[in-house]
């Protein structure tokens, strides 16, 4: 019973930090598996983050099924109390115009959606971060 015990406080105790060490390895890791940890990790919230738009995308590709183009940024974001994070988001069809507001709801690093937003809309503490 004793056995038991330890084992199972072990399988628990593993994956807590599991769970705790990955959401601390995909904060502002942009990579193709941090959504999917974040997406899954019952620890991570959704949040909503602001940017301003740049004609600076990191990488463009062609849709598998359409062949339209699709545009990938990674800009620096804010939260609603100012705190930076690093965020990819895809811009499908089309490059995005430079100096614009957006709003991305996000789970970690999984972008869940985004939308263009004008600058009345945003908070006002992350105007002045994001002017």
């Amino acid at each position: 019973m004793k056995q038991f015990c330890q084992s199972v406080l072990a399988i628990i105790l593993t994956i807590a930090i599991s769970v705790i060490g990955l959401r601390l390895y995909t904060c502002n890791n942009t990579s193709t598996v941090a959504p999917i940890i974040d997406q899954f990790n019952p620890l991570v919230k959704i949040v909503t983050l602001y940017t301003r738009t740049t004609e600076n995308y990191k990488y463009k590709y062609p849709d598998g099924v359409t062949k339209i183009e699709n545009f990938a940024y990674v800009q620096t974001c804010y939260t609603n109390k100012g705190e930076k994070r690093k965020v990819e988001y895809i811009s499908f069809g089309k490059a995005l115009e430079p100096n614009k507001f957006l709003k991305l709801t996000v789970k970690g690093q999984k972008v869940l959606g985004w939308e263009e937003i004008e600058k009345q809309e945003l908070p006002e503490k992350i105007k002045p971060l994001l002017w």
